[in-house]
């Protein structure tokens, strides 16, 4: 997998014992790094008033003694964190640090914050609107939009529950919500269709954690997990947890999380690991393509998403697992500070291969999706190079052919390498002998659920505004026309 990126971890959690709060949620935030790496942000709840930290990087990078520092500015019972990578907005880095998140946002003299994982398909005229009010937006980012329109739709309809009424009928997107108002209660919000992950739990009665993944929760020692609905809205209030079903509407969760975004250790929506999945995935890739299967010597994993579905494929098949291919462990870049060149240097040397194992055999290499095939025609080029007699890829995720608009980092026709072609052209493309796919009927029996957002590889999307700019920006693509930004920010 090529480095795309999801746009974030959220994390919200409450103390009913005055428990202070900012250490869960440095751990939880750790646990939930991989979802996003350019900025991270910590904002709690104390005597009226927010309090908040928000920096560029890793919060792994933090040391111990600026932990401590903040576990003690930030002190509070009640806190919300997240970690981001920008799929909307600037990427220019004074502007990466104004849109990380939380945010917070005022109007008529009420104050309420948020973080989120998701992405507004609407963005463009919501954000007229809401300038035609004469508010001022802070940020390039959608996370303000959404802020901003969930304040006012809370203060126009009276109270927060009408208000996320009002924001589920005024928003076409994806978004898992963790937020406090400034009476100091909390809430948690999923989009109709359950696009993105979010999990909850509750702890002896004395803490409530919501968060994208479950390892956030089980790393503060909450073992019982549930999962918030699709339009589903939770408040904590003083020590009660209220449940409100706001929109009745069918399951569509990202299918890109079982593949390649959510760690293997977390549970997403029912009682099956992700590891399970990934490893299912890679035993109905051997079974479909038998006979592919049968002629390979070796089975080569693409480093560290595959490894569970390249031993699916080993259970299935026989044939031994070789880590030809090692990825620097320590090798950290900064792709918004970097330049083109700079990039394509880094994609060059963020593997080490053990190439003198390679020669006249047969690889089944195993990747967990495919999107601008850039790495993986690195990676072929050097095996074959190698003498590699043959190199067949297999990906554990369907053919992606369209973009996505509810927080994944593709974001137009162009760049997708399985865009208007072939399986046997994408071949010739990458340089591998023949590339094979995973079926969409594959791929939703072993997640367990046809209730998948499946738009990119479908073209097929849950919302009406996002099908609408993919219907205009396929006409541009196919017409060969360039589109000079992301699809959601240009309005197709």
């Amino acid at each position: 997998m090529e480095g795309i990126r999801e746009d974030c971890g959220i994390v919200g959690i409450k103390s009913f014992k005055g428990e202070n709060v900012v250490p869960r949620i440095y751990w939880s935030l750790l646990t939930l790094n991989h979802r996003g790496q350019q900025s991270y942000g910590i904002t709690t709840y104390e005597k009226g008033r927010f309090k908040s930290i928000k920096e560029l990087g890793l919060i792994a990078d933090i040391d111990l003694t600026r932990i401590r520092k903040l576990c003690g500015s930030l002190k509070s019972n009640l806190g919300i964190g997240h970690t981001r990578y920008a799929t909307s907005g600037s990427i220019e880095r004074g502007k990466l640090l104004e849109d990380a998140q939380p945010v917070s946002v005022s109007y008529r003299d009420r104050q309420l914050c948020l973080a989120y994982n998701g992405n507004i398909a609407n963005v463009v005229p919501l954000r007229e609107e809401i300038e035609e009010y004469g508010i001022e937006i802070n940020g390039t980012s959608d996370s303000y939009i959404l802020a901003y329109e969930l304040l006012r739709g809370f203060l126009e309809e009276g109270d927060l529950v009408d208000g996320v009424k009002e924001l589920m009928k005024r928003v076409d997107g994806a978004y898992s919500i963790v937020g406090i108002t400034d009476k100091g209660d909390m809430f948690v919000i999923r989009d109709p269709y359950g696009i993105k992950p979010l999990v909850y739990g509750l702890k002896e009665c004395e803490l409530f954690e919501a968060a994208s993944e479950s390892v956030a929760l089980t790393i503060n020692g909450i073992s019982k997990i549930d999962f918030v609905q699709p339009g589903e809205l939770i408040i904590i209030h003083n020590k009660s947890i209220e449940k409100y079903k706001i929109h009745h509407g069918e399951e569509k969760m990202c299918a890109f999380e079982f593949a390649y975004f959510a760690r293997p250790d977390s549970k997403l929506r029912n009682d099956k690991y992700v590891y399970e999945i990934r490893r299912e995935l890679g035993r109905r890739l051997a079974i479909r393509y038998n006979e592919i299967a049968k002629r390979i010597d070796v089975i080569v994993p693409v480093p560290q998403t595959a490894e569970d579905a390249a031993y699916g494929f080993h259970i299935e098949t026989g044939k031994p697992i070789e880590p030809i291919i090692v990825r620097h462990r320590y090798l950290r870049h900064r792709a918004f500070i970097m330049t083109k060149r700079e990039r394509g240097l880094i994609v060059s040397h963020k593997y080490n291969m053990l190439l003198d194992r390679v020669y006249d055999k047969r690889i089944a290499l195993i990747d967990d999706s495919i999107v601008r095939g850039d790495t993986l025609r690195h990676i072929v080029s050097i095996l074959k190079n190698a003498g590699a007699r043959e190199v067949h890829v297999f990906s554990t995720f369907p053919k992606i052919i369209s973009p996505c608009f509810y927080g994944i980092d593709m974001a137009t026709f162009q760049e997708l390498i399985g865009f208007n072609r072939s399986e046997e052209e994408i071949a010739r493309i990458l340089g591998a002998d023949t590339v094979n796919y995973q079926t969409i009927k594959d791929f939703c029996e072993a997640v367990g659920t046809k209730n998948l957002c499946l738009a990119c590889v479908t073209g097929k999307y849950p919302t009406p505004y996002a099908q609408k700019i993919a219907d205009i920006g396929r006409k541009k693509a196919l017409a060969g026309e360039k589109v000079g930004g992301r699809l959601v920010e240009v309005g197709g």
